[in-house]
């Protein structure tokens, strides 16, 4: 009976996977996709701002812009706030979020370049499309951040730095909520995604990568040599940020995980 139970629970989680991905496939196809990024930048989606803020808590007074002078939704969600509004930690060593969000993973990458998220295995080669880059993360630091409908969504430096490279990968939008982390496919492989390769008292790479359905990461910065604190780009929608560290080259700060951020709050200190 104990057998049959343990073969029925994992017959039934593979069910469950299944059927998640083939809702996410039917509901994530390109017309879909144009129809939603036409929708909250249409002038109609102006209807949504006050109920989008008030279903997810937004606090407006920190906005920069008047809630009722933003055009559409998707300038709401894009908005930038005012200034002292994320104060950036100022230590000489401190690395700080480079975005508002829940830190959803914290870990180890292992010798051989991968790491494990919600209970799925990915490879670092695969995550940056550089072998040769992937080889320096062994035993290193990985940070996941995840950022809901409600965060602040645009991503800055998390320290001085210079930018060494900067390209695009994946195609792909799938969901990168903890639901779609467990059910997905290795959905951080594949999901559309930019690789910021990036040097200042330590090198270090910083992912940001799209979600399900909108998957634009539009830059915004001018110049290669950055600030901490300074802004990168900003996401149109769910999104995740991946932070990659050469082994010994930073300390975490402690009770990272499942902890609620702020874009500016001290993460780690560099070594």
């Amino acid at each position: 009976i104990v057998q049959y139970n343990m073969i029925f629970s994992k017959e039934m989680a593979m069910l469950k996977k299944k059927m998640f991905q083939l809702c996410v496939e039917l509901t994530n196809g390109n017309l879909s996709s144009k129809a939603l990024k036409k929708l909250t930048k249409s002038n109609l989606s102006r209807l949504m701002i006050q109920p989008f803020a008030k279903i997810y808590n937004i606090n407006t007074d920190e906005t920069l812009d008047e809630i009722d002078d933003f055009k559409n939704l998707n300038d709401f969600f894009i908005r930038k706030l005012r200034p002292g509004a994320r104060p950036i930690d100022q230590g000489e060593d401190s690395l700080v979020s480079p975005t508002d969000g829940v830190i959803s993973e914290v870990g180890t990458i292992k010798e051989d370049r991968t790491f494990v998220v919600k209970g799925q295995t990915y490879n670092v080669q695969t995550l940056v499309g550089d072998s040769d880059l992937a080889d320096k993360y062994k035993e290193g630091t990985y940070i996941i951040i995840y950022l809901s409908p409600k965060n602040y969504h645009r991503i800055h430096f998390p320290m001085n730095s210079q930018i060494k490279d900067a390209y695009s990968l994946g195609k792909y939008s799938y969901p990168v909520n903890n639901l779609g982390l467990e059910l997905g496919d290795n959905i951080l492989s594949y999901n559309y995604r930019q690789v910021y390769k990036l040097t200042g008292k330590i090198n270090y790479t910083l992912i940001p990568v799209g979600a399900q359905n909108v998957n634009s990461i539009v830059p915004t910065y001018d110049n290669i040599y950055v600030k901490k604190g300074e802004e990168l780009g900003y996401f149109e929608f769910g999104s995740t940020v991946v932070l990659l560290f050469e082994k010994d080259n930073i300390l975490l700060e402690e009770n990272l995980e499942n902890r609620e951020i702020k874009m500016g709050e001290k993460i780690a200190t560099v070594l």
